[in-house]
């Protein structure tokens, strides 16, 4: 088994109107620290990245094509400065945004826009927007709402590129041991959590939505792990849902407002057939 590092314990986000300038930048400088050291799934692998190149790629981006990133995923302000397109980027937390820009692996000037995704303006378009597992971050009903919003911001022609989690309903709640035991087994080289974490987010809104991802882990994982593997866990649990629909009900959301240009499931360890690669295009 993989030795565990304590790649879970991504410091809490504090209010930046609740502590010091000096306290929220040790937290910030900690949080690029520790998401450097966080394996896929939680990041999309060198694999899905190769995907999301091609894909940009095969839409032939003309010279001053813009791109705008939803989050503040380093890899995909890369690939979009990499290039050459004029990159904007939206964030919820401006300092994460900020944190993370020394993650970049191609140097370049980004605008970017505080804010909540759902608010941003209608008057601009973007060529390209790119993101990853963002709409996995809001409620359903939001989720449409996200859909409609990008759908606005792209022109005609304009492409969406992003991975997108569902929940497969073959999936069952013993997979759990099933899971554990497997990885016991193999040498993967990321921790336990981070191979748990879709497969268990998928069961959890498919049989037990009702519960938060810390109460999920505590009833279904915890009596499969040994203490050791469960104090490893437990720092990353929080008291908040992701949510994955269906696959039928997440593809029928996309039809709504998208030509699906082309769908590549993910499929290294972790994904549980949970996560794909998206082209999408506006629906005029």
């Amino acid at each position: 088994m993989v030795a565990e590092k304590n790649f879970s314990s991504l410091p809490k986000a504090p209010h930046a109107d609740s502590v010091s300038p000096q306290a929220r930048e040790h937290y910030l400088k900690q949080f690029a620290q520790r998401w450097a050291a966080v394996t896929p799934p939680m990041r999309p692998s060198p694999a899905e990245l190769v995907r999301y190149e091609q894909a940009l790629l095969e839409s032939k981006p003309r010279q001053g094509a813009t791109a705008l990133i939803l989050g503040s995923t380093p890899e995909l302000r890369s690939l979009a400065l990499k290039h050459a397109l004029v990159t904007t980027g939206c964030d919820i937390d401006d300092g994460v945004w900020k944190a993370l820009t020394s993650l970049r692996t191609v140097a370049g000037e980004e605008s970017f826009i505080h804010g909540n995704w759902l608010n941003l303006p209608e008057s601009s378009r973007y060529d390209f927007i790119l993101c990853d597992c963002s709409f996995n971050m809001l409620p359903w009903e939001q989720m449409q709402i996200l859909a409609a919003k990008i759908q606005v911001l792209l022109p005609a022609g304009g492409v969406s590129i992003q991975r997108i989690q569902a929940a497969p309903e073959s999936l069952t709640l013993g997979m759990i041991e099933q899971a554990v035991l497997s990885y016991r087994r193999n040498n993967f080289p990321m921790p336990l959590f981070f191979y748990l974490i879709f497969l268990c987010e998928a069961l959890r809104n498919l049989y037990r939505p009702e519960l938060n991802n810390s109460e999920f882990f505590e009833s279904f994982v915890f009596p499969q792990l040994t203490p050791q593997e469960k104090a490893q866990i437990r720092p990353a649990l929080v008291d908040r849902k992701f949510y994955y629909p269906k696959w039928q009900d997440m593809r029928t959301l996309l039809g709504r407002h998208f030509s699906i240009v082309s769908e590549q499931k993910s499929t290294e360890p972790g994904i549980w057939d949970t996560a794909s690669i998206f082209v999408l295009k506006r629906k005029i």
